[in-house]
């Protein structure tokens, strides 16, 4: 028998294959032989394929880079709706002229807006006066006397909500005859008390019967209130008086920037606000409200100051500029 050394190319492994036919062994044990070493090979293969497959599925099956994250969205700015705006503008206006600490009597008279005053309620004639606006699509800015609102507790905030409401004192009372302690008392109690019921800043102020004492302008300008006087009275507080008289003295004064004195605690003034708003449309004339009028058509300095001189509405085009 010889013996079949190492092969070239063959692993290093030794392999011994019969060449002879030996008595001694038998069939099975060269079967045996046959068999180790052909699994022997096939095992090594084995092997190999399993490396190479190995890294190739490395390679390929790497798992994908992840994406990066999107971007946060930029913080979108805040939202104002055309009435907030509306109302900001408003309140500008009222800022810029109360601070001077003298009453407004008119507008600028250069728009068409007028603004419509009622003064001493809420009464049993208000809710009235709040469906004549509506059906004409107006608005109005209301001067309450705060010590009646118990009686009628509701119609605050609707009058805020179809124009304005404004501090007309607590109890109605001639401030030029009380302490000065007292007179204040009068109006910040009315103040606190339309707020709370309003749920809205109270910015506007009317004196009542129309006296003042000399502290008030500076003292209003301190808590960034306005005094509003009147440039049209309607005298709907006379006794006899009828509709057809408050129409007649009022229709001349139905002019641009106007601000109109009534009373919403008559029922003469309620017959009389149909045929007055009736007039204002026929005139291409809006009835607003004071703070509506005073972003619209403000007065200007000259102005204020000419108003308060003659203390009156003074239109400046015939009176010269002072």
């Amino acid at each position: 028998m010889s013996l079949l050394g190492r092969r070239e190319g063959l692993p290093s492994r030794t392999v011994l294959i019969p060449v002879g036919h030996h008595p001694r062994r038998t069939a099975g044990s060269h079967r045996f032989v046959v068999v180790t070493g052909v699994f022997g090979l096939a095992l090594a293969g084995a092997i190999a394929a399993a490396i190479l497959l190995g890294s190739r599925s490395d390679h390929v099956s790497a798992p994908p880079r992840t994406p990066p994250a999107p971007a946060a969205p930029r913080p979108r700015p805040p939202h104002f709706s055309g009435v907030a705006l509306l109302a900001q503008a408003r309140e500008r206006g009222i800022t810029r002229l109360a601070g001077l600490g003298v009453p407004v009597f008119c507008g600028a008279l250069r728009g068409n807006e007028l603004a419509l005053t009622f003064d001493d309620g809420p009464g049993p004639y208000t809710a009235k006066v709040l469906a004549i606006l509506r059906r004409f699509h107006a608005q109005a800015t209301f001067f309450l006397v705060v010590n009646r609102i118990r009686f009628w507790p509701s119609l605050p905030a609707a009058e805020a909500r179809l124009g304005s409401v404004g501090d007309h004192t607590w109890s109605h009372a001639d401030l030029a005859r009380l302490p000065r302690p007292a007179a204040a008392a009068e109006v910040e109690r009315a103040r606190t008390a339309i707020a709370a019921k309003t749920s809205t800043g109270v910015r506007l102020f009317r004196i009542p019967y129309g006296r003042a004492p000399a502290w008030l302008g500076r003292y209003l300008a301190t808590r960034r209130m306005l005094e509003i006087r009147w440039s049209v009275e309607s005298r709907d507080y006379l006794p006899g008086t009828t509709a057809a008289g408050i129409v007649r003295r009022v229709a001349p004064g139905l002019r641009p920037g106007a601000i109109v004195l009534m009373h919403d605690i008559h029922p003469v003034t309620v017959r009389a606000l149909p045929r007055l708003l009736a007039l204002i449309r026929a005139r291409h004339l809006r009835a607003v409200s004071v703070p509506e009028l005073l972003r619209a058509d403000a007065p200007s300095y000259p102005q204020l100051m000419a108003d308060n001189r003659g203390r009156g509405c003074v239109d400046l085009a015939t009176a010269g500029r002072e």
